[in-house]
């Protein structure tokens, strides 16, 4: 028969449940339980099964909640399961919600933390000061499955309404770099802030400064001769050869390593544009990583430093450029130019050199050659390249730009 008020005041524990410690339990039907604790204590249960298993789930306790109440509350459970969701994890849910455990501005403090090992203070500050003036305030105190794009790119165009166009595309970044964390952490499954950078106007390009071909044999005289840290020149030496970006080569891990296909596989949470990058890697490349790893430094990242234990800052490479001479002259970021322009100068393929790069850009013929025969096309490159490098710092750039290094380009092409 079906609870009532009167009956449920009056049940009290059995002797049974006294001596045994286990509740009487007393069904209201539909899988609606009263179970009586022999401390008097009366829970109530929705009883129920779920991919073939009988489970049960405390809803309340009586009389805080009324029969009403938990009746209400076990019809809800029922249609939970008729939608296929187990009532357990939807439970999980609203106690994460309603202790902020899933509120954005939770999870974008521990994305802040993480990061603190792997970039410059200055970095952090300019990120986590943004964050606090321009993101949390707009949607920090939401819970993170709340957040739409309109919500998302709103930050973007009120930034970008102060004139600070670069300033709104960093936003948008950090908060989509914010929700990836969550992703990987199985909170939600999908990234609202893809592709509103589109919708801000283009930020402005900024030129790095760099040296030309003519001056990279000087530069590269000047590498080898730096009496810093080991690992800082062996790091400029490897930029040259791979021209990735200075981030993507201090955060490298021996992980990403495959040695058997001769690449280093950038997963796309390290990229700029968010995408897997591959980068064939020269035999002067793998030299370099044989000589690092006999080191024994670390068992994860390649570039470590063993004083501040943790991968080598921005820092480390832009101050050995100024103690080098070439304060205004080069940055990390100008091999990437450099490489780019003697490599189109000298006919390679323009969509090979740009896949290269990992820009952002892609038209339809650089779409085409997602295939093996374009990493073949790269790889070909990049070994030329690597050559090439080799030949200025012995000094032969010339003899190279205008003879082998240009007829090897165009049997490329």
């Amino acid at each position: 028969m079906p609870l009532t008020h009167t009956g449920i005041n009056k049940l009290q524990p059995s002797p049974t449940s006294i001596a045994t410690k286990r509740p009487d339990k007393h069904s209201d039907g539909n899988g609606l339980q009263l179970w009586v604790r022999y401390t008097g204590v009366k829970s109530w249960i929705s009883a129920y099964r779920w991919q073939g298993k009988q489970q049960t789930l405390t809803i309340g306790t009586y009389p805080v909640m009324s029969l009403q109440s938990a009746r209400q509350r076990n019809l809800e459970i029922k249609r939970l399961i008729a939608d296929g969701i187990n009532p357990k994890d939807d439970k999980k849910k609203t106690q994460a919600d309603n202790d902020g455990s899933r509120s954005f501005d939770t999870i974008a403090q521990r994305w802040h933390n993480d990061r603190k090992a792997h970039i410059t203070p200055t970095t952090h500050s300019r990120d986590y000061s943004q964050y606090q003036r321009d993101i949390k305030p707009a949607i920090g105190h939401k819970n993170i499955d709340d957040i739409t794009a309109p919500d998302i790119l709103a930050i973007g165009k009120a930034i970008e309404a102060r004139g600070a166009t670069d300033m709104a595309h960093r936003a948008i970044r950090q908060t989509g770099q914010i929700f990836k964390q969550a992703i990987r952490e199985g909170i939600v499954t999908h990234n609202p802030a893809n592709n509103l950078t589109e919708a801000l106007q283009p930020h402005k390009v900024k030129h790095y400064p760099r040296v030309t071909s003519q001056q990279l044999p000087k530069l590269l005289q000047d590498i080898n001769a730096y009496g810093g840290h080991l690992l800082v020149r062996l790091g400029f030496w490897v930029l040259c050869y791979t021209f990735v970006r200075t981030k993507e080569l201090r955060l490298m891990e021996w992980e990403e390593i495959d040695y058997k296909a001769k690449i280093w596989r950038i997963p796309a949470d390290k990229m700029k544009m968010d995408r897997p990058h591959q980068v064939p890697l020269a035999p002067q490349v793998l030299a370099i990583l044989e000589q690092i790893k006999a080191l024994g430094l670390s068992d994860r990242y390649v570039f470590y430093n063993i004083e501040h234990h943790q991968p080598y800052s921005e820092n480390a490479f832009s101050n050995a450029l100024k103690r080098m001479g070439y304060k205004d002259k080069m940055t990390g970021h100008g091999f990437r130019g450099l490489a780019s322009t003697t490599l189109h100068e000298q006919g390679f393929k323009h969509e090979a050199i740009e896949a290269q790069l990992a820009h952002e850009k892609e038209n339809k013929v650089s779409k085409a050659y997602n295939g093996a025969q374009y990493l073949a096309c790269r790889t070909d490159m990049m070994h030329q390249w690597a050559n090439f490098v080799d030949a200025a710092f012995a000094g032969k750039i010339d003899n190279i730009i205008h003879g082998n290094f240009k007829q090897q380009a165009q049997q490329l092409g």
